[in-house]
């Protein structure tokens, strides 16, 4: 199926964006026939010569990211990508869920956004950043960079809850607030990463049952390692130490296996999705403009 992009009338996304940025929603046709929402937008004089390409993680908002848009968009035009198993997808057949599908998705969408090579940034946060591990070897144009938050190597759902999980859809408004205290009880540390439990609930309450059922029974038995050795873009990887939900010891053999990496940890995700995360951005951008001139 040939791509196309798929114009629909445009919410008021300025609470999103730095003043004076314009903004464009669209829904690009895959090759595979899913049509994934991409919003870009554009600063009115943007400082830095790169596009940035925002994957964030599982049935991830727009609201998580709102301190991360609002600093980005001040210097970065951002193309922010839905990627399938959020609800905003259109899925009209029987899809595939897995991590190496969406790394394909991604790699596509790039193509269609016509991004030249080591002309843009791709950013991914969890799962969007382990698909754009794992989407590397497919991309047509390679990135300057990557910016990587928290990517999982794996994703350890308990057996039990995936046996929940595969039977659970139909019973979504019951189970959530079930799923919602086992996160705060078990998996969040919600004494000094509260954020996180934010983050989850409203992934939670914006998600898709059956998306989410079929993307957590793809992905439970995913390994990243022998993905990294392909990624031979310089990358940032940015963790929050006193989050309990990603596992640390993963991201850092994670970090030691990647070619060129750069590791910053700034503790929790109220800082990981805050407004100074983009300073950290911008930093880590500028150090490789600067190296690239040197050479």
């Amino acid at each position: 199926m040939q791509s196309k992009a798929i114009s629909e009338p445009i919410e008021d996304l300025s609470e999103f964006c730095s003043p004076k940025t314009t903004w464009r929603q669209q829904w690009l046709t895959l090759s595979t026939g899913v049509a994934l929402r991409v919003v870009s937008f554009y600063p009115q004089t943007p400082r830095q010569p790169f596009p940035v390409v925002l994957v964030p993680g599982l049935v991830s908002v727009m609201l998580t990211f709102k301190n991360i848009l609002i600093s980005l968009t001040k210097h970065f035009v951002v193309h922010y990508v839905e990627t399938r198993e959020k609800s905003s997808s259109i899925i009209l057949q029987k899809a595939s869920f897995d991590v190496e599908t969406i790394g394909r998705d991604i790699a596509e969408v790039v193509s269609k956004l016509d991004l030249g090579e080591k002309q843009y940034i791709l950013f991914g946060a969890s799962l969007g950043a382990t698909a754009i591990i794992d989407g590397y070897r497919h991309l047509a144009r390679k990135p300057f960079c990557l910016v990587l938050l928290e990517p999982n190597a794996v994703f350890d759902y308990p057996a039990w809850s995936l046996a929940v999980i595969r039977v659970g859809a139909p019973f979504y408004v019951v189970l959530r607030p079930i799923a919602k205290w086992y996160l705060r009880k078990f998996r969040v540390n919600t004494r000094e990463d509260y954020e996180m439990y934010r983050i989850s609930s409203r992934a939670l309450d914006a998600a898709d049952p059956y998306k989410l059922r079929d993307t957590i029974l793809a992905i439970s038995f995913y390994q990243i390692w022998d993905r990294l050795a392909s990624v031979q873009a310089p990358s940032l990887v940015v963790c929050a130490s006193k989050d309990k939900f990603h596992r640390r010891e993963d991201i850092a053999k994670i970090v030691s296996l990647l070619n060129d990496c750069t590791y910053l940890d700034l503790e929790t995700h109220e800082h990981t999705h805050g407004k100074e995360f983009g300073k950290y951005f911008e930093q880590y951008i500028n150090q490789l403009i600067a190296k690239k001139k040197e050479k």
